[in-house]
């Protein structure tokens, strides 16, 4: 009778062990993919800053052309300042 309740009380322990190991896993699971997305969050932020710079200087060159030939530039630079700006509250 003995020998069979210690039987039994190895194969909970067998089983409390693997259940453990599974949540451990599962956890590591779990911070690995927040990590993942986390960076894939400030890929997309970044890139979407980028576009927002490369519009705002199109943008200001097309209007500070059509002050003159020096206007392309200083409205390609502000555009890009005005664009990197709007795109850092995003």
């Amino acid at each position: 009778m003995s020998y069979g309740l210690l039987g039994m009380k190895n194969q909970m322990q067998d089983e409390a062990l693997q259940g453990m190991q599974d949540l451990a896993r599962q956890q590591q699971e779990a911070e690995a993919l927040a990590e993942q997305q986390k960076q894939q969050q400030e890929s997309q932020r970044r890139q979407a800053q980028v576009g927002m710079t490369a519009t705002g200087a199109m943008a200001g060159a097309s209007i500070g052309a059509s002050y003159g030939t020096a206007g392309g530039p200083w409205g390609a630079a502000i555009g890009a300042a005005v664009g990197l700006i709007a795109g850092s509250f995003m």
